[in-house]
């Protein structure tokens, strides 16, 4: 199957950047975050899955957050 392109813009980066660096953040939304930062780095799914330790469908639903709210909704519960 071939992924959805995912293009983030230099704002949504720096977000991501800073919720994967510092702060006070719950590891599943570290995690989304990294999912976001590899899809828009074009890391296949496999990869992602493999060194994060998460499932297809955790990709799945992190890119269609993304695609459906941004960052926002994608990274953190809402």
């Amino acid at each position: 199957m071939r992924q959805t392109e995912l293009n983030l813009s230099e704002e949504e980066r720096s977000t991501i950047e800073a919720i994967r660096s510092k702060g006070v953040h719950q590891a599943r939304e570290v995690n989304r975050a990294h999912v976001l930062s590899c899809l828009d780095r074009d890391i296949p799914e496999s990869e992602i899955m493999a060194v994060l330790g998460i499932g297809r469908t955790a990709v799945w639903r992190a890119r269609a957050a993304y695609l459906q709210g941004g960052v926002e909704l994608a990274v953190f519960d809402v």
